[in-house]
């Protein structure tokens, strides 16, 4: 019995069995033959950065319409406020995923009747290191900050990492490729969210409010997952913590730890270091620059975070593993680049559209801040990249220099210019971590020099090199 799910390759030839006579059909065979299956590897992970991209798509025109209410609300002041507390946050759930997320993926591909053992180790250690990270973060802002503000947003926004560690199980649907399941996850949370910010702006509420609806987010996002893995797996209650699975994990994710921390800082550290010294109006101006920058962002995590999987697929095959790392990169940076370009021209009168006059100076400070796109949308596929061949040692080298320049640049150029001045150090910074430091340690410069060609590249022949 012939099965119904046909691949596109084997329509094709029913279709030239039915209508072509044997002499054509002989010639055409060839280039049939090159078409993709449906079922195929790429196609797979084609469909899988599409669901990830309708989320993103979806998440950035609702929290877009939002976030540009809220700050038009709120002033520079108050949004900077906020701004500042989920800087913090951020931070605090770099450190509470503690670098895992590529590696459980890397495992679930590779061992996957181990599931239950592997997400199950992974869940324990998130919830664990979220509760001990954020006690640490309230207990530096009470005793080494008389802000009282910032204290009570950050305490109310960590009310719900403890349930965001849920978002863990995501990491099954992404080693399956099958991310729709966390579009789903996360739109019902998003969902959920969005409504309780409607309201307050309706309401004219205070900004703690706001950070309340930040805490709805992060809680119902993680509880959406657990009940869409229930559903689709049956098996959340047989999820198991292993002392062996937990040293496995640890030993091969404290580089990305480290890594994915020093990433975060470079992130989101220039608004820390405003609020100290410049305060929250400051912030507030650079915060608008920096959401519309890098609302982007979730392109190549997307495609990186479906790219994880061909790559652990193919690393036995050189050249088709480094025929695969080339095209991504190519699609990567131009994809960064075409960004910046859009983004310049039309930073002025977007702005001057959206927001109030108390806004004006984001326009310049954002035609500089996009022009880190290239280099993160690229870094994201040499971070990947790095992970399959475990390499995540680099990783950590690579990104501690980033955040070292950051950290530097800032010292220097915020007293002096302002959010103008963190934008330089995020652009800077984001150029070393991702392109210059291939070029300095001597392992990682193959990668330098094939994101040198797809930048060099034009987009239509680098895309097909």
């Amino acid at each position: 019995m012939v099965s119904r799910d046909l691949s596109s390759r084997g329509r094709v030839e029913s279709a030239l069995r039915g209508a072509v006579p044997q002499p054509v059909r002989t010639r055409l065979r060839p280039l049939v033959r090159r078409l993709p299956a449906r079922d195929s590897m790429g196609s797979r992970v084609a469909q899988n950065s599409g669901w990830l991209i309708a989320e993103r798509l979806v998440r950035m025109g609702i929290v877009f319409f939002i976030s540009v209410w809220m700050a038009r609300y709120l002033g520079p002041s108050g949004f900077g406020a906020l701004s500042y507390a989920l800087s913090l946050v951020t931070i605090v759930q770099s450190v509470a995923t503690m670098g895992m997320r590529p590696v459980v993926v890397a495992e679930l591909a590779d061992e996957p009747e181990r599931e239950s053992e592997t997400l199950g180790t992974a869940l324990s250690l998130q919830l664990g290191m979220s509760l001990l990270s954020t006690a640490l973060l309230l207990g530096l802002l009470a005793g080494l900050s008389g802000d009282g503000e910032s204290l009570l947003l950050v305490a109310v926004l960590s009310l719900g990492l403890p349930l965001n560690a849920l978002t863990v199980i995501e990491l099954a649907f992404q080693s399956r490729l099958k991310s729709n399941y966390a579009f789903v996850a996360r739109t019902l949370g998003l969902g959920a969210a969005s409504v309780t910010r409607l309201v307050l702006l309706l309401l004219h509420a205070p900004v703690v409010g706001f950070a309340a609806a930040g805490a709805i987010e992060l809680g119902l996002t993680g509880i959406a997952f657990a009940v869409m893995y229930q559903r689709t797996h049956g098996g959340l209650f047989g999820l198991r913590y292993r002392w062996h699975e937990a040293r496995v994990l640890l030993k091969a994710s404290w580089p990305l730890m480290a890594a994915g921390l020093a990433a975060v800082a470079y992130l989101k550290i220039d608004q820390v270091m405003l609020q100290q010294i410049r305060g929250s109006a400051e912030v507030g101006v650079y915060a608008v620059a920096a959401r519309l920058s890098e609302i982007w962002y979730f392109i190549p995590v997307a495609l990186a975070s479906s790219l994880l999987p061909m790559l652990v697929a193919r690393r036995d095959d050189d050249e088709a593993y480094h025929r695969t790392i080339q095209r991504s990169l190519n699609v990567a940076g131009w994809l960064g680049i075409g960004l910046a370009v859009g983004i310049t021209v039309i930073a002025g009168p977007l702005i001057s559209i959206l927001y109030t006059d108390a806004y004006s100076p984001t326009a310049a400070i954002l035609r500089v801040h996009v022009w880190a796109a290239p280099f993160v949308f690229m870094g994201a596929i040499v971070g990947r990249a790095l992970v399959a061949e475990n390499r995540t040692h680099f990783e950590l080298a690579r990104n501690v220099a980033g955040a070292v320049v950051n950290v530097a640049l800032n010292l220097v150029l915020i007293p002096r210019l302002g959010g103008m001045g963190a934008a330089i150090a995020t652009v800077v910074s984001y150029a070393t971590a991702s392109y210059f430091a291939c070029l300095v340690i001597p392992p990682l410069r193959p990668h330098f020099w094939r994101m040198t060609r797809a930048l060099l590249a034009w987009p239509i022949r680098g895309l097909s090199d």
